[in-house]
């Protein structure tokens, strides 16, 4: 692609976009004469560069638009119908573009469609007779001066500079993530250089270090200036999405928007688009009311969507206002107790702020019936976990027959944040500053104190009593300083929640790179990523929400909504179950299909090597692994149950064999430990599921590796950046060949082409084509049919994997569970795998025979 026909696409893709907001803008004002000749510059330059490329179909479509906006200008109304028309023709511009920057050539097909349904409004719209209509034969748009008040000459003695444009360049988006890399590394060698002076008295040294101090936080900031961009971009589009959501849902509503140029790190805009767009759409089909209902409530007709962008205490504050009639906490509360999300009792006492959030929680959702817009229950709980993932918070507030209040909290960016550097256990952790609202003393004469309370530490403080974490206690450290009075605790609130961590000292105030974690650690809730300090040494960050999880306070993923009444699944499948004692933890259970062998071992067979167990078993030394910490080795005889992966084995080392039972299983609480996947009821006893991974990662720590050792290739489909981005490194970790699209249509054109892959992973909630109908397609192309697809869902609830079943695919996972999508990834391939050699040795036995 010349560079030319790059300028084009460039220039031309914010044109459009200004286009389809004027456009919007204009029908709600027609007499903007000034807004009028813009559009008119803007498809005139589109046209006149079209012809000079040689881009036939772009130029036919974009001079039809320009005769029926020519005729607006000339005087004619723009009605809904010719707004309409317009818009249409500037999504298949838009199209047409980008074909056009993906294959460096116009696509084939015509736009006769739509040049003739612009032909029919140019004819449609009347123009007052003393403007004559403009001709074909018009190029040049009217003078300012026609359009616009008229106002004195300027005269000799004001300055020339007045008039003129300032200055920009084009820059890449690469070069600039380069320049912050450098400038991240930048921060961390001043920090460590600081760290030095505070050990050394050298005077000669701090007049200059000071000096190189205060630069390296003015290219700091010029940096991130350069990174940022005003919210204004993320606006732009909203006009014409309210406009298309009031015509749908039959209402009539306005939107204003506050605060376009507060400005955000580029990367965030793109990451919020999304639950931006989510809670307008909520607004729309839950909040505002029809016409008729709010003129019989005494309101104006329109209802108002209000959207405003704010800095705040170093955050960007969003708010998504609506003027409807607000939510309705009696119908939210019946809801959330036929769903089961709470008990009668329990939300007897709640809150009215408490029973709102639980329109959060996945496959909510109070709408009568499904629409397009609405009653699916999906959009709410997205929109909340991708703020989480990104650092942020969300919180509303409603009043009934007033309307509904969203209001979002993100940091200004992901690179660089302020922290606190506290100290647990002799070991120092780094704390969002973000999310911390203040640190109280325990010492002598202190007004707030710590207790306990069944069991667990509660802070008083003032007229609240928040949940306390203790980070010794919750990473197995070393409490140096077992006296509460010689401790701080930090209270933090992740959106309406508040709680404590307790620590030992705050050691630092600074500003930290922030990296992400390897793929090893990925799994750990608790940490959001690391950094390095001055002195050079590692320093995990604390994730305030997952800390927040650690206490049980409810977030969005620990809700499980099971299906209404009149939505019932599908009855359990019964699993055969092998259940037995280890230690005096509740009885466990693993599904009999793991287990290849159950064996009574003596005593004296079972050997200590390494800190491990090891027994002879079928000729081989097999790793032993107790299922719980306090199994007892004093019986002559111990059941091991003997689990093969990879054509290794390993030994479950347990007390006693119970029983082996068929029964449905079902997974009732989520286990907090890494051993144990959940708890669920068995013939009327709790028993814990034991996760039989992490046994096999400590007795056969490389066999995972060894299984993935033909590379398998994955295609990677989703529309959004932030996971593709997060997702990837996970895969490949795994130690697959990742393949990303963005797109469902990129992701086809791939396999149209005749490039293999022995997976996809792709996300259900996708523009224009969702993964369910995305897999129906793969599954039609040839030599596809039994290509191994996993979805990829915000929670997979029962509706979700119902769809999943019908479309096809092989499984689903949590977006936010690395280990389940992997587990998933690695049981489809294995299937395959086996499927291959059992064909490859068929084939090979027939060629014998």
């Amino acid at each position: 692609m010349d560079e030319l026909l790059k300028d084009f696409l460039t220039e031309t893709a914010e044109q459009i976009e200004a286009v389809g907001t004027q456009l919007v803008l204009l029908e709600r004002d027609p007499s903007d004469a000034a807004m009028i000749a813009s559009i008119f510059r803007l498809v005139h330059t589109i046209k006149g560069t079209c012809g000079f490329l040689g881009l036939n179909r772009l130029g036919q479509l974009a001079h039809a638009a320009e005769t029926l906006i020519g005729r607006i200008r000339d005087g004619a109304t723009p009605t809904p119908d010719a707004v309409t028309v317009i818009l249409a023709a500037i999504d298949r511009i838009k199209a047409v573009l980008a074909e056009l920057e993906r294959t460096a050539q116009e696509p084939e097909g015509d736009d006769e469609d739509l040049v003739q349904a612009l032909e029919l409004q140019t004819a449609a719209v009347a123009v007052p007779a003393r403007h004559p209509p403009a001709t074909a034969l018009e190029t040049a748009p009217p003078e300012p001066a026609n359009t616009e008040p008229s106002r004195p000459a300027r005269t000799a003695e004001e300055p020339a500079l007045q008039v003129r444009r300032p200055e920009t360049i084009r820059v890449a988006v690469g070069a600039l993530e380069r320049i912050m890399l450098l400038v991240s590394e930048l921060v961390l060698a001043r920090n460590q250089l600081l760290e030095l002076t505070r050990r050394q008295s050298d005077d000669t040294i701090k007049a200059p270090l000071q000096r190189l101090s205060g630069l390296t936080s003015d290219l700091q900031d010029a940096v991130m200036r350069a990174r940022m961009q005003p919210v204004g971009r993320l606006f732009s589009s909203l006009p014409r999405l309210v406009r298309e959501l009031a015509s749908e849902v039959g209402k009539k509503i306005h939107l204003v928007t506050e605060g376009a140029e507060t400005e955000l790190d580029r990367q965030l805009i793109e990451l919020i688009r999304d639950p931006l767009t989510h809670m307008i759409r909520n607004c729309a089909a839950h909040g505002i009311e029809t016409p008729a209902e709010r003129l019989a409530a005494g309101k104006p007709e329109a209802g108002t969507i209000r959207i405003s962008a704010s800095h705040e205490a170093g955050q960007i504050t969003i708010n998504v206002i609506d003027d409807g009639r607000g939510l309705d906490i009696p119908r939210i509360r019946q809801k959330a107790i036929a769903v089961g999300l709470a008990g009668d009792a329990e939300v007897a006492r709640m809150s009215n702020d408490d029973i709102c959030r639980f329109i959060f929680a996945p496959g909510f959702s109070t709408a009568g019936a499904v629409t397009s817009l609405s009653g699916r229950g999906v959009g709410m709980d997205v929109v909340r976990e991708n703020i989480e993932a990104i650092g942020g918070s969300i919180s509303l507030s409603s009043t009934l027959g007033q309307g509904t209040c969203f209001s979002i909290k993100i940091p200004l960016t992901l690179a660089i944040a302020p922290a606190l550097i506290v100290q647990a256990g002799g070991h120092r952790f780094a704390l969002p500053q973000v999310s911390v609202v203040e640190a109280v003393g325990l010492g002598p004469g202190a007004a707030h104190t710590l207790e306990r309370v069944q069991g667990a530490k509660v802070l008083r403080l003032r007229h609240e009593v928040l949940p306390v974490a203790d980070l010794c206690q919750l990473f197995g450290l070393a409490d140096q300083a077992n006296d509460w009075d010689a401790k701080l605790v930090v209270v933090m609130r992740v959106g309406a929640l508040s709680f404590g961590i307790l620590v030992s000292a705050v050691a630092d105030v600074q500003e930290i790179v922030v990296k992400p974690l390897g793929a090893s650690l990925a799994h750990l809730s608790v940490f959001s990523g690391h950094t390095i300090l001055g002195d050079g040494s590692v320093v995990l960050i604390l994730d305030p929400a997952g800390l927040a999880g650690s206490l049980g306070l409810q977030r969005t993923s620990d809700y499980n909504v099971t299906a209404p009444a009149d939505l019932t699944a599908p009855a359990l499948e019964r699993t055969r179950l092998i259940l037995f004692r280890a230690g005096s933890d509740p009885l466990k259970a693993l599904p009999l299909s793991l287990v290849s062998r159950i064996e009574s071992v003596a005593s004296d067979r079972l050997t200590q090597s390494d800190g491990t167990l090891i027994t002879m078993h079928q000729g081989r030394l097999m790793p032993v692994v107790p299922a719980s910490p306090d199994v007892a080795l004093t019986n002559n005889l111990h059941p091991i149950l003997v689990v093969s992966v990879g054509g290794e084995s390993m030994g479950l080392l347990v007390d006693e064999i119970v029983d082996i039972i068929e029964e449905p299983l079902e997974i009732q609480i989520a286990g907090g430990a890494d051993d144990i996947v959940g708890t669920a009821e068995i013939r009327g006893e709790a028993v814990d599921v034991l996760d039989i991974m992490h046994f096999i990662r400590q007795a056969r720590p490389h066999a995972e590796l060894r299984g993935v050792a033909r590379r398998f290739k994955i295609l990677l489909v989703d529309d959004k950046l932030f996971f593709r981005d997060m997702l990837a490194p996970v895969l490949t970790s795994g130690g697959y060949v990742v393949t990303v699209c963005a797109s469902a249509a990129d992701a086809l054109a791939l396999l149209q082409r005749g490039i293999a892959f022995d997976a996809i992973v792709t996300d259900t909630d996708m523009p224009e084509m969702d993964g369910y109908r995305f897999a129906e397609a793969v599954h039609e192309q040839p030599r596809c049919g039994h290509l191994p697809i996993i979805a990829l869902a915000a929670h997979p609830t029962a509706p979700v994997l119902a769809a999943a079943r019908a479309s096809g695919i092989s499984a689903v996972a949590g977006k936010f569970d690395r280990r389940a999508l992997l587990d998933a990834v690695r049981t489809c391939l294995s299937f395959k795998d086996l499927a291959n050699t059992e064909l490859e040795q068929r084939v090979l036995t027939e060629k014998a025979a």
